[in-house]
């Protein structure tokens, strides 16, 4: 049964003026991106100088199957004769307002994911366990993890199921985030330095990611990684919201203990649970650990969990694993790590990688990571320890900020450097042999995802 009716729709937001709606109406949620349009969903219409919502101008074809339309000046979208929805505050503030009201009505615990990186795949992890024996929804497919992403999915979202899990990031404000959607558990998977402003440092981020805290009731569960830097602000935090912490990581005293000793296991209340004896990155190993202790704070057995994550898959642009054949008869592996980067995401991918194909061919191409504020050139070419440990055959390099890594590299490593995506484009089939695998990481502004989507479809390769 659909949860939005029109008396919700007027409580949720008050002063709104309703029109044309038909008795027992009802909507799925809201929508404010023409992508994840279904049928029954109200329509968000963009108005004059708003930054939110769907331009109704350019998708007419979804007005109908809609429920309704809500704007801020309706009086174009009469000559629809569907629902109208007038709105007396902003886009913005409305989906704020609607996902706090049906927040309010969800008697099931919300699972909210944050950190610098791993928080897709942590997410998606949890999503997968819970959804062996229960009611799961979660904003992970949207990839909408802002304020008012989360707040568009959160309207969309069953007040029966059992869990929410809502990956949630800076954007909006994490304050705000947490008012939003109350979390049960918290989960802060690390903290680096990305989203960095002008006099910004990463004892910042520590601190604005804790305060995904903020909302949550005494006696909630923060989970959070152990040796994350800045780890003491994080659990002042949560110690001042009264929460039960659990602690994961690679230290003696973390309640979920990950151990690479030829097999990949964890540690948890004196008990070892092997995982595999399969290459890992020990940063997918981090973000099984966090999922591993929210399942069993929720009475799930750690063997069970275990079978869930045995099977996963890495998601596309964070780890997803492709294997191709190009022209002149290469076949090629892809790992697509191309969604976003920061320092420490970059770091990690780069030395899983070199870890699980030590005894192939092996052809890096990173691209920029943006958002690194005023030490970008220091970061950048703080890679290169990392990139040699991981003994590439080659190494490409694509963006500005890279170019500060190719300076510190270019005489130790077969390594080329390209200044714009489309000259890496037109070379990027010459570069490759027979046999490589090759890792794609950068920050998605890069443009370095296109690389992925041509590989994968072999479009203009010569």
């Amino acid at each position: 049964m659909n949860f939005w009716n029109e008396a919700k729709l007027k409580e949720a937001l008050p002063g709104v003026k309703t029109y044309n709606f038909p008795a027992e109406w009802s909507s799925s949620g809201i929508v404010i991106w023409q992508d994840n349009f279904e049928p029954g969903n109200m329509i968000l219409a963009r108005g004059e100088n708003e930054t939110r919502g769907i331009i109704l101008k350019k998708n007419t074809d979804l007005i109908p199957d809609c429920a309704a339309i809500a704007a801020v000046k309706p009086m174009e979208y009469f000559k629809y004769n569907k629902p109208i929805i007038e709105l007396v505050t902003g886009s913005s503030d409305a989906l704020i307002q609607m996902a706090r009201y049906i927040r309010k009505f969800f008697s099931g615990k919300v699972i909210s994911v944050t950190g610098s990186c791993g928080k897709s795949t942590t997410t998606q992890m949890i999503v997968n366990i819970l959804s062996g024996k229960y009611k799961v929804n979660s904003n992970i497919k949207s990839k909408a993890n802002t304020t008012w992403g989360i707040a568009w999915n959160m309207t969309k979202f069953g007040i029966d199921d059992d869990y929410w899990v809502i990956e949630t990031s800076l954007g909006g404000g994490m304050s705000r985030n947490s008012a939003v959607t109350k979390p049960d558990y918290a989960i802060i998977t690390n903290v680096a330095p990305v989203h960095l402003t002008k006099n910004m440092q990463l004892s910042d981020i520590a601190e604005e990611k804790s305060r995904i805290f903020n909302s949550m009731k005494e006696n909630s569960t923060a989970i959070i990684y152990k040796e994350m830097e800045y780890y003491d602000i994080v659990e002042k935090a949560a110690k001042f919201k009264n929460l039960n912490i659990i602690t994961f990581g690679e230290s003696t005293d973390a309640d979920i203990r990950i151990i690479r000793d030829g097999e990949n296991k964890f540690l948890a209340d004196g008990n070892t649970y092997v995982l595999n004896s399969e290459p890992v990155g020990k940063h997918i190993l981090f973000d099984m650990a966090a999922a591993i202790a929210a399942a069993k704070s929720e009475g799930i057995d750690i063997e069970t969990a275990l079978d869930t994550l045995r099977n996963f898959k890495c998601l596309n642009g964070r780890g997803e694993i492709f294997e191709t054949n190009l022209p002149d008869k290469k076949h090629i592996t892809v790992i697509d790590e191309s969604y976003n980067a920061n320092p420490l995401s970059m770091k990690y991918a780069i030395s899983s990688f070199g870890e699980r194909y030590k005894n192939e061919r092996k052809v890096l191409l990173l691209g920029d990571m943006a958002e690194c504020g005023e030490n970008s050139n220091e970061l950048h070419s703080d890679l290169a320890e990392t990139v040699e440990m991981s003994s590439p055959q080659k190494v490409l390099l694509c963006g500005t900020e890279i170019k500060n890594l190719y300076e510190k590299i270019k005489n130790k490593i077969d390594c080329k450097y390209y200044e714009n995506i489309s000259d890496l484009r037109s070379a990027i089939g010459n570069e490759l042999t027979d046999g490589d695998h090759i890792m794609i990481k950068s920050s998605h502004s890069s443009g370095l995802h296109t690389i992925t989507d041509l590989l994968r479809q072999q479009n203009d390769l010569k």
